[in-house]
Formats: C-alpha cells, sequence, structure tokens
C-alpha cells in the first residue's frame, strides 16, 4: 500500500503534525493503546468463492460468500468470521444447503460448525458498505466523478463486503463471480475464467486466483475503462486501465511497468509470481496505489500531463506496488507488527529503479529525501521501534518509520554484505517461505545463511529499537606527527529508546596529491578519536562518503575544506553534504562556491542543496547569488531556488517571486512554488498576485494548492474569507486540504475561523478530516476538545481516530501555550533583526574591501 509522498501522491497515512511545543518526539502509542498478539486460528479457511452482485445505484451488494474450511484446533465447535454490518439471509452447509446454527452482532458472525473437521461454508447476505467497498457516482459537487466501483481492504477492511477471517496470515484461493452493468470493465485477482450476458443490462464477470492470499488483497473494481495492452511476453499480460481519453497519461505514466516486472525479477532471481499484472486508475482512492494480487489499484492523480512530466514521474508509485508482488503477496507479513517487510522492500525498490534509471547519484539522494522525511515524523511526532506491537490500529504503523526507514534499513544492510551476497539472501528468503508468512526473524536468518554472519545485533538497533544515530565528524591535522586526528561523536540523546549505535563508518581524506584514501573505523562509543597516517594537510576529509548510514552527519571542519569538497569531490553525495554545511558560512568565499555549484553542478540535487543552503544564510551575498539563478534550466533547481528566495522577508524578494509567477514557468511545479515562497516573504504586495493564482487551472490543480499555501504563509488576514470559501464540499479534494492548512496559519484568536474548521469534521473524508484535526491543533484553541471528542466516539477509520487522539493529547496539554506562541513570535522577529544588522556589516565591509586598493598605492 502506498500513500506517496513527494510531488507526490499525498503520504501514506501520517499526515503532517505540529510539532510538540515542549520539543521532541512523543510516545507512538497512546494512552490505552493494546500490545497485539497472534490472533487465534482454530480454522483454516482454504478456498473463497463469492457470488456478488453489485446495486450501484444503491451502493450495496446482494451476495454468496462460500468459505472452504478446515479444523486446526480439535477442540474448537465454532467458527468465527468478521463481517460488518452484513443483513444476513441464512447460513448454510453448502453441501445439502443445511442450515447451521450462527449468531451475529453486527461485526461477528459465529457459525456453530459442532463436529465438523472440514466442509464449506455457505453465507447469503446483503451490504451496504461503509468501508473497503466504495461506490462512486456524480453528484452536485463532482458533476464530472465517473460511476465506479472500487475495493480497498487493507489493513483490515474486507469485512465490509465478504465474510473471512481478517488477518495477513490467513491465505486462501479465491475466485469472484461479480454481476456488474453492462458496457463496464470488471477486474479481479487472477485469471478471467467466463464473461457471460446475465441480463439485457447485467455482465457476469468470473476471476479466479489459483494461488492462496490473504483477505487484504482480495480486489474487485468496476466501471468505464479504456485498455493498454503493454504486454511483452505472451505468458504474462500487462495492461493498464485509465480513464477514457487520459490513454496518453496512462503510457506517460506506466509505460515503464514491463521493464521494471524484468528489473526485479532479474534482482531477485525469482521470476513475476503471479498470471497477469494489471494496473487500474481509479477516482477518489483513499490512497497512493495498493497491490491488490496480479492487479494493483493507483489513484488516477498520478497520471502525469506533459507539464507535469517535466519534473515529477509516477516510477515510483509503479515501482512500490510491482514490488509487492513478492514483498507482500508473494510472502506476507505474519501481522502489522511485521509490515515493514512487505513495505520497507517495496520503498526499496523505488530506490533501486532510480538506480537504474538515473544512477547511483540519483539513487542516493533519493533516499536522503526518505531519510529527511523520516527524520521530520522522528523529531516532530514520535519515535518508535520499525517493529512495533503496541497500536491502535494496524493503519496507525503505516508511516514514515515503516516505509522510509523500512526501505533505508534494507539498503544499509545490503551495503555492509555487498550485493552479490545480499541478492543471493532476498533470493533464499522469496524461495524459502514462498506462498507463507515471514516475521522478521525469517528475513535475518535468509541473509545469515547467505552470508555465514551474525546479523542479529543489525537487526536489534535498527529495527527493534528505536532512532538513528547523529553522527558529527572533527578532523584536525598534525604536521608534527604528521597525523590525522578524527573523532567521531554519537551526539544522540540515549535513553531507554535510543541506542547508542554500534556502527561501521567509512571516513574518506582527499590528500593534496588526488589520491583519496578510506578508512573502515568502528565506532560503538559515544566518542571515539582514530589517528590516521597523513603526510600532508588533506584538502577534504568526509564521513561516510558513500551513504550507507541512516544518520544525521555533520562536519565540524574548516569551510576551506567543504569548499574543495564541493567543487572537487566526484560523490553527489558528498558535494550536497558539503553544500549544507556551509550554511553555516556566511563568507564571501562559501557563498562563491554555493554559487558555483547552484549553477553549475553537473547533478541537480547538488543544486537544490546549494540553493537550499544559500536560503538558510538569508544574507545579501546569498540572495544576489539566488536572484541570478531563478532561471536555472532544470526545473527541479529552480523549484528549489523559489523555495530558498521565499526565506527572505524583503519587498526584493516579493516581487522577483511575484514577477516570475505572474510570467509563468514551463513546470506546474515550479509555478506552485512560486507562489508558495511569495507568501513566505510576509509581504503584503504578493496577496493580489496569490488571490489571481488561485484561478489558475493545473494538473492536480498545484498552483492553486500553492497559491493556497502562500496565502496561508502571508498571514494576510484578508485571504480569511477566500479560504474559507476553498473548503467547501464543490472545490476539489487536494485545494480543501491544502485551505484548510492555510487557516490554520490565519486563525489564531479568531473564533469564526475555528468554528468552521469544526464543522468541516462532520464530513466522512478520511483525508480532510485528519487536517482539519491537525489544524486544529496547531490553533491551540481548547474549546476544540469536545468536538475532537466526538469524532473520536463516531468515526471507525483508523487513520481518523489516530489523527484525533493525538490532537485531543496536544488540545489537553497546552496551557499556557499562548505564551509559548508569543515567545516564539519574538525569537523570530529578533532573528529577523539580526540578520538584518549583519547584512549592514556585510555591505560596510564590502565598502571598505573597494576603497582598499586606492589606499595600499601610498608610499609607506
Amino acid at each position: 500500500m502506498n500513500g506517496h509522498r513527494g510531488c507526490g501522491w499525498g503520504h501514506r497515512c501520517g499526515g503532517r503534525v505540529p510539532a510538540d511545543p515542549g520539543g521532541g518526539p512523543r510516545p507512538f502509542a497512546l494512552p490505552g493503546d493494546p500490545e497485539r498478539f497472534r490472533r487465534a486460528r482454530p480454522f483454516d479457511l482454504t478456498h473463497l468463492r463469492l457470488d456478488i452482485a453489485l446495486q450501484v445505484s444503491a451502493r450495496s451488494v446482494s451476495a454468496v460468500a462460500e468459505l472452504t474450511f478446515s479444523r486446526r484446533d480439535p477442540d474448537a465447535r465454532v467458527l468465527l468470521l468478521d463481517a460488518v454490518a452484513f443483513e444476513v439471509e441464512s447460513v448454510t452447509l453448502a453441501a445439502g444447503d443445511v442450515p447451521l446454527p450462527f449468531a451475529y452482532d453486527g461485526e461477528a458472525l459465529q457459525v456453530t460448525l459442532g463436529a465438523l473437521s472440514s466442509g464449506v461454508v455457505r453465507v447469503r447476505y446483503r451490504a451496504r458498505p461503509r468501508r473497503g467497498l466504495y461506490f462512486l457516482a456524480p453528484d452536485a459537487d463532482a458533476p464530472t466523478r465517473p460511476e465506479q466501483v472500487w475495493s480497498q481492504c487493507q489493513d483490515e477492511d474486507a469485512r465490509y463486503w465478504f465474510p473471512c477471517h481478517d488477518s495477513p496470515d490467513m491465505r486462501m484461493t479465491t475466485e469472484l463471480l461479480v454481476t456488474a452493468p453492462s458496457g463496464w470493465t470488471v477486474l479481479s485477482n487472477g485469471t478471467l475464467i467466463e464473461r457471460s450476458r446475465r441480463s439485457a443490462d447485467a455482465e457476469l464477470w468470473h476471476w479466479q486466483q489459483t494461488t492462496a492470499h490473504p483477505s487484504y488483497l482480495v480486489t474487485l473494481v468496476a466501471g468505464t475503462f479504456s485498455e493498454l495492452d503493454a504486454t511483452r511476453d505472451p505468458s504474462l499480460p500487462v495492461r493498464f486501465y485509465v480513464d477514457p481519453g487520459r490513454e496518453a497519461e496512462g503510457w506517460r505514466s506506466l509505460g515503464r511497468t514491463a521493464d521494471m516486472i524484468e528489473h526485479f525479477s532479474a534482482l531477485t532471481g525469482v521470476p513475476y509470481p503471479w498470471s497477469k499484472y494489471d494496473q487500474v486508475a481509479v477516482h477518489d482512492f483513499t490512497f497512493g496505489g495498493m497491490e491488490n494480487t496480479s492487479v494493483s489499484t493507483l489513484t488516477e492523480r498520478c497520471l502525469l500531463d506533459e507539464r507535469a512530466a517535466l519534473d515529477a514521474t509516477a516510477d515510483d508509485l509503479v515501482a512500490h506496488e510491482l514490488a509487492h508482488q513478492w514483498f507482500g503477496d508473494l510472502v506476507t507479513c505474519h501481522d502489522w507488527s511485521q509490515a515493514w517487510l512487505n513495505e520497507g522492500f517495496a520503498t526499496f525498490f523505488e530506490h533501486l529503479d532510480v538506480e537504474r534509471k538515473d544512477g547511483r547519484d540519483a539513487y542516493l539522494y533519493n533516499l536522503k529525501q526518505h531519510a529527511d522525511a523520516y527524520f521530520g515524523e522522528d523529531d516532530a511526532r514520535y519515535r518508535r521501534p520499525v517493529v512495533c506491537a503496541t497500536w491502535g490500529a494496524p493503519i496507525d504503523l503505516f508511516d514514515r518509520h515503516l516505509y522510509e526507514k523500512g526501505g533505508w534499513v534494507l539498503h544499509m544492510l545490503r551495503s555492509e554484505l555487498g550485493d552479490a551476497v545480499f541478492w543471493a539472501g532476498v533470493k533464499e528468503y522469496l524461495t524459502r517461505h514462498r506462498g507463507r508468512s515471514v516475521e522478521t526473524r525469517d528475513l535475518q536468518r535468509a541473509m545469515e545463511d547467505a552470508s555465514g554472519r551474525s546479523l542479529g545485533g543489525f537487526f536489534k538497533q535498527w529495527i527493534l529499537q528505536a532512532g538513528h544515530p547523529e553522527l558529527e565528524l572533527d578532523a584536525r591535522f598534525d604536521a608534527e606527527e604528521p597525523m590525522l586526528h578524527v573523532t567521531l561523536r554519537q551526539t544522540q540523546t540515549v535513553d531507554a529508546v535510543t541506542p547508542c549505535f554500534a556502527l561501521p563508518v567509512t571516513v574518506s581524506v582527499m590528500h593534496a596529491s588526488g589520491e583519496e584514501q578510506r578508512h573502515s573505523l568502528a565506532l560503538d562509543d559515544r566518542s571515539r578519536t582514530f589517528a590516521l597516517p597523513c603526510e600532508a594537510a588533506p584538502r577534504w576529509v568526509s564521513v561516510d562518503p558513500e551513504g550507507a548510514l541512516l544518520a544525521k552527519v555533520t562536519s565540524s571542519v574548516p569551510a576551506a575544506m567543504l569548499r574543495e569538497a564541493l567543487a572537487g569531490d566526484p560523490r553527489a553525495l558528498v558535494r550536497w553534504r558539503a553544500a549544507a554545511s556551509l550554511a553555516r558560512h556566511d563568507d564571501e568565499l562559501s557563498v562563491a562556491a554555493l554559487e558555483r555549484a547552484l549553477r553549475d553542478d553537473a547533478f541537480w540535487g547538488v543544486s537544490a542543496e546549494a540553493a537550499r543552503a544559500l536560503g538558510e544564510l538569508r544574507g545579501a551575498r546569498a540572495w544576489e547569488a539566488l536572484s541570478r539563478s531563478v532561471d536555472h534550466a532544470h526545473p527541479k533547481v529552480r523549484r528549489a531556488v523559489a523555495r530558498a528566495l521565499g526565506e527572505f522577508r524583503t519587498d526584493a524578494a516579493a516581487a522577483l517571486l511575484v514577477g516570475k509567477l505572474k510570467a509563468g514557468d514551463a513546470s506546474w511545479l515550479v509555478e506552485s512554488e512560486l507562489a508558495k515562497a511569495a507568501g513566505r516573504t510576509r509581504r503584503a504586495t504578493a496577496y493580489d498576485a496569490l488571490v489571481g493564482a488561485l484561478a489558475r487551472e493545473s494538473w492536480r490543480d498545484v498552483v492553486r494548492i500553492g497559491a493556497v499555501e502562500g496565502l496561508g504563509a502571508l498571514r494576510d488576514a484578508r485571504a480569511i474569507p477566500l479560504l474559507l470559501a476553498l473548503t467547501t464540499p464543490s472545490v476539489g479534494a487536494s485545494t480543501r486540504r491544502a485551505a484548510v492548512g492555510a487557516l490554520a496559519e490565519l486563525g489564531d484568536d479568531r473564533r469564526e475561523v475555528r468554528e468552521a474548521l469544526e464543522q468541516l469534521l462532520e464530513e466522512r473524508d478520511p483525508h480532510l478530516v485528519p487536517e482539519v484535526l491537525r489544524a486544529l491543533t496547531r490553533l491551540r484553541d481548547a474549546a476544540s476538545v469536545e468536538p475532537v471528542s466526538r469524532v473520536l466516539r463516531m468515526t471507525d477509520d483508523g487513520r481518523v481516530r489516530r489523527a484525533a487522539r493525538e490532537a485531543l493529547r496536544s488540545l489537553q496539554s497546552r496551557e499556557g501555550s499562548e505564551e509559548l506562541r508569543r515567545l516564539r513570535d519574538q525569537v523570530e522577529a529578533l532573528r529577523d533583526e539580526v540578520r538584518a544588522v549583519r547584512d549592514q556589516v556585510a555591505a560596510a565591509s564590502a565598502t571598505r574591501k573597494t576603497e582598499r586598493p586606492a589606499a595600499s598605492k601610498r608610499k609607506r
């Protein structure tokens, strides 16, 4: 499952959460969260035959489910099936249609089997699913929405539309016989056995999945689609299904799928394991994508127009869901606490696809961006082990620890073992556990068997413990010895949650001769100093130059070394880290070095990091450097420059950004970033341009969303009525969410804003309501406690419940928060004053330098 980020598909399930005013991450577990254990399985379910009729206008189903069972517990007499809000008509033994005693409480169907050890239970029922199976149709607020029906069963929502043991460790073969309107396409797992007419206006589609899989991977999608055939090997059909008229977008966005199948099969040593691979793009999907066995459901928002394709891609989403066909579908996490084995691998394969397509530098930069996302959640929200058995709902676990950190752990394991051993271990893991449920120890044992190494310590500190190292490098050359003294420190707080890590650390020394020397150092304490032979002062020193460690890395080395590394290291990773470190050096040479990197570096990521560093400096020289690069050839660098210019709260910055916004850009995403940055200048002169940008149509409304976020950052109260109007149901979903976030920036001490946001809590949109809850948290008004509590009482959506519980925790613990906010505003104002004084000093210094040559002509 993917809720994707990035230019992105909207994150997994976590969303943005305000930082704890006390600083640092809070505990992941919320009060009352139980420790979870494996669910009892007195019976196995081995096959599901589901005959289901879609009653589209009524948003309901009429169905007959036949479940083949076999006894595991000799004393068990009752088969318990998960089934929520069904109208159960009958429960019988299929052989002879003999009635069976049953009890049903609206959530669990208990069927008394007596001494039967095996057989087939037949359940006839009707349901109007509120989760799991979704019916779409046009309405007054969305008149162009197509009629579609699609399922989304992960984590445990299959129970809302068919009876099952809704747990990832119960695997069964399945067949779906779906009655749908004539002219529709119906997709499901496996092979299409039959398509026939049932009536004048209905057709039957019979799909069969002959390899067992869990209930959360069962799928049904029905609607009007255009089929695109990307098959290369006749034995493996590969098809895409998109809205009619969007075929070009489908090819543009999904066209690399067959290449990825070949690549992933070669990497794993295990051929693609299913009879086909379909991808279908649906409207209003609850996540970015879902890896149903042999057919992935994707959000139609991943389909790119030509301008979006300049600097956006759907490849990460496609790679993620495809990788799940091995990791998640072929082998499946034993329970949700082990879900990183699904999501971590799928995220890792996103990076591998980038590496193949764009090279090693891009691979490592993708990893860097994922690390930043994980660090952000860890800093502002909570810290937890990757494997965690205490949670309120399974969806709580689907966060940046599970995805981004999980993917990073696999990258680190690859780095430590080397490609040959790592991929041998992956093949052994998949082959040994094919068609079975797995736990972390299964992966560990496969890797240990392939490598001959003990990996218990690796998995303990990276998976079973929480946090990450914060590494600081200090290098001092002693010419008398001659020796380079390198000190490595772990500066993270070590406590009951976060360990002191045992790390293999590579330190690279670039000598004046141009020769590089690498030293493999073992850091198993808070701090160690190493004496490294070195004949002359090195040009530069870098730590972890290959990016093998998930760590926050800082270098306390002279600015001259950083400038040398930025200009001369062949590895983009070393260059972008040098650029980031130069953000602490506002001297003329360092700013010039950053500008050269911004303008000339061969890898766009280094240029982007140089722009970011200049934005953090915020000085007059940095402003000049950025303003000269606003038209950089690479759209991703232009975005970074725009973002950095937004750090300058000056009339000149606002004028430049507004001018570029009005002129437009070839890239939708650059226009969006220009709007956001113009708002961050906090200059009233940006207001009219941002209001004008609200009317611009663009791919996925990204320009309008940028304008909305810009208005929020501008902090101009004139925008409040406009933003309130953009929260209404007739507005696009992403724009509504952006407007909610912007109102949180503007709503301090404004009762009308708070009450308008509280009204939105009545909606059922599982993406909008958490955004509203986060906005109310940022407003910090205790009056919101009751409306938030009401959400918690009324909803059964795990994402909404988690957001509501976090909001309540924050709202109920923020006495004195207004004073805290006032102090923060004062600090920000003082920072602006210091920056202005610093610029004046720099200008005076520059004036003295220009006067000095004339003075030097005097005779002494």
